[in-house]
């Protein structure tokens, strides 16, 4: 029987090691891209969450214009004419950020909104989230139970 060789065997071990880190690297890549153009909630340490739209935005079929609020926890528009704690917890366009926690700045394209500022937004309404909603768990009872409004 031959005896192994230590150097050769290190180095076949060290060569797997690499190859699984390799594996690992490109299927945490694939994971990031997919989920790069999905549904996702920002700021979720602040008081107001921000919801952002999948990459494939709704066409623009209405308009929707009042003033920045928060909305059951969740960064909406208070129209004239919606009650105290009413109005649209607004989805926000894909690629939407944050620029400071607090206050509230929120940038989508080359424009950034902030609580209080007074809006004009195309998109398509919604009068609940559905239970299969992406954001459906993902946010507050009070934010849920509000009217949507998913930017176009």
């Amino acid at each position: 029987m031959a005896a192994t060789d230590p150097i050769r065997s290190t180095r076949r071990r060290r060569f797997a090691g690499f190859g699984l880190v390799a594996v690992l690297a490109v299927v945490l890549v694939a994971v990031v891209v997919v989920r790069g153009g999905g549904e996702k909630v920002i700021n979720a340490n602040g008081d107001v969450l921000v919801l952002v739209g999948k990459e494939d935005a709704t066409d623009s079929t209405g308009l929707a214009k009042g003033v920045l609020a928060d909305v059951g926890g969740c960064l909406g528009l208070v129209r004239d004419g919606d009650s105290p704690g009413e109005g649209l917890v607004l989805i926000w366009s894909h690629g939407t950020t944050i620029r400071t926690p607090d206050p509230l700045r929120v940038s989508t394209g080359d424009r950034t909104y902030e609580i209080g500022d007074t809006v004009r937004f195309g998109g398509e309404g919604m009068a609940a989230l559905d239970e299969s909603s992406y954001f459906y768990q993902q946010v507050p009872e009070t934010c849920r139970s509000a009217g949507f409004w998913t930017m176009g």
